[in-house]
């Protein structure tokens, strides 16, 4: 009887170049003795059980990922000196760990969340709801001298929410050119752990299941602490279709994993 098959652990620091390609190469030995049973297609796996499907190219006795790994090192914020550890288990899929410039594993706080690719290798599992709040057309309207005030900035100040939260307007610098979000001064200060100078925060529409990554900084300032993202808000305007104009309300809805469920109220609603 066959043995069973022996898992092959391989390990590709990411560089700027591979960034800047969209594509990464798997090392040359792996290739020569497993290459030839690899198909074109496979899955990556990330630690917390999330599913990326990745096309696979073959030239020359080589063989990157190439098609889904951009939106791969993306979602992930991977920058040059990121270490990855990759295990194959002698089937399509492979599992991975990513590590920071520290050489700690990055403990990315989301759970079995659903990935929009665009292929169909996705983790098909319902995510909690975490809030049963809807957005009603009346809901947040109030009466000034005798008629309605139902302005973008009002229908998401009243919206009501069951935990902390703070409001943002989408001006130019945030959704239109740099997308630079600053987090609110006295909400940072009460609800991000200040020893911690940099960390993950995650961001979670109602009713979608895909879960966005961001990174964020505390720094000082001649005015004080200051709370800013620094990777991941783009991706999350971009998807969400923000404008200016537009007003976001961030509820906290998991202090131990920093996750925030994002009310959007938009100009033309």
């Amino acid at each position: 009887m066959a043995s069973e098959f022996t898992p092959i652990h391989f390990f590709k620091i990411i560089l700027a170049e591979s960034l800047d390609q969209g594509k990464l190469m798997i090392p040359i030995k792996f290739v020569k003795k497993y290459g030839q049973c690899l198909p074109t297609t496979i899955c990556i796996r990330t630690h917390n059980g999330v599913d990326w499907k990745i096309n696979l190219v073959k030239s020359d006795g080589k063989i990157w990922f190439e098609k889904g790994w951009k939106e791969f090192a993306e979602y992930h914020s991977l920058s040059h000196g990121h270490l990855l550890v990759f295990k194959y288990e002698g089937t399509s899929h492979f599992e991975v760990r990513i590590f920071d410039k520290s050489a700690l594993e990055i403990n990315y706080p989301f759970k079995r969340a659903e990935v929009n690719t665009e292929e169909d290798c996705r983790v098909r599992q319902t995510r909690k709801a975490y809030s049963s709040f809807e957005i009603g057309s009346t809901s947040c309207v109030k009466k000034h001298k005798g008629k309605q005030v139902n302005t973008t900035l009002e229908r998401a100040e009243e919206f009501k929410t069951c935990n902390p939260s703070f409001v943002v307007v989408m001006g130019e610098s945030y959704v239109g050119s740099r997308f630079l979000l600053s987090i609110p001064c006295i909400f940072g200060k009460t609800h991000f752990d200040l020893d911690k100078k940099k960390g993950y925060i995650c961001f979670q529409v109602l009713n979608y299941e895909k879960v966005w990554l961001a990174k964020y900084r505390i720094r000082m300032i001649a005015t004080g602490l200051k709370f800013e993202l620094t990777g991941g808000w783009r991706k999350f305007s971009k998807d969400n279709n923000l404008k200016v104009g537009d007003v976001c309300k961030f509820e906290l809805i998991h202090k131990t994993n920093m996750t925030f469920q994002v009310h959007i109220f938009r100009e033309d609603e």
